[in-house]
C-alpha cells in the first residue's frame, strides 16, 4: 500500500514538475496556486489515469483491467486485521472507483 501511495505522490510531483518548466510561476504565485488547479488546467482526467496507474488516453478495456487489478491488491477486507491500514484501503478504494467510473463515462 505504501508502494501506491508513493506512486501516487510521484505522479503528482511529475505532472507539477512538467508544468512548472513549461509556463514557471514567480514565487508567490506557486504558493497561493494549488496543485489540484493546475492539474485541471492541463488535463481533468490525468489524475484518475494517475490513480488507476496507466497512461493518459487509455482504452475502456485497459481501464477496466487496471481497475480490476488495482482492487484486488488494495480490496479493504483484504486487510481487515489492521484498522490503519483497513482505512487507508477504503480511502483508495474510493479513489479507484470514482477514477474508473469517470474515465467509463468519458468514454
Amino acid at each position: 500500500m505504501i508502494k501506491r501511495l508513493f506512486n501516487i505522490a510521484r505522479a503528482e510531483f511529475n505532472d507539477l514538475v512538467q508544468k512548472e518548466k513549461s509556463a514557471p510561476l514567480s514565487e508567490p504565485e506557486f504558493f497561493e496556486s494549488s496543485f489540484e488547479t493546475s492539474q485541471e488546467e492541463s488535463d481533468p482526467l490525468a489524475k484518475y489515469y494517475a490513480n488507476l496507474e496507466i497512461p493518459v488516453g487509455s482504452d475502456r478495456e485497459t481501464i477496466k483491467a487496471a481497475w480490476k487489478a488495482q482492487m484486488k491488491k488494495y480490496h479493504p477486507d483484504l486487510h481487515g486485521s489492521d484498522p490503519k491500514k483497513k482505512q487507508i484501503a477504503e480511502e483508495l478504494t474510493r479513489q479507484l472507483n470514482e477514477a474508473y467510473r469517470i474515465l467509463d463515462l468519458a468514454l
